[in-house]
């Protein structure tokens, strides 16, 4: 199972994630800036604080083994 996170900074100076579950494939860190550069605007955290920057896109690979 493959999952992205999309780290983003707060107007309070935290961070907030967004996690997407199976991403396409052979993705870029140019095509994640630019997915998320399009989110920004819309985002803003539970306590209505925005979101100012995109800090870092971060994906990772799980693999499950049932043990007999």
């Amino acid at each position: 199972m493959k999952e992205l996170q999309l780290v983003f900074k707060t107007a309070a100076n935290t961070t907030r994630n967004i996690t997407i579950s199976n991403p396409k494939e052979g993705l870029t860190k140019d095509e994640a800036s630019q997915a998320a550069a399009k989110i920004m605007p819309v985002l803003v955290n539970k306590s209505g604080v925005e979101i100012v920057a995109f800090v870092k896109a971060v994906l990772t690979t799980t693999t499950k083994q049932e043990l007999e």
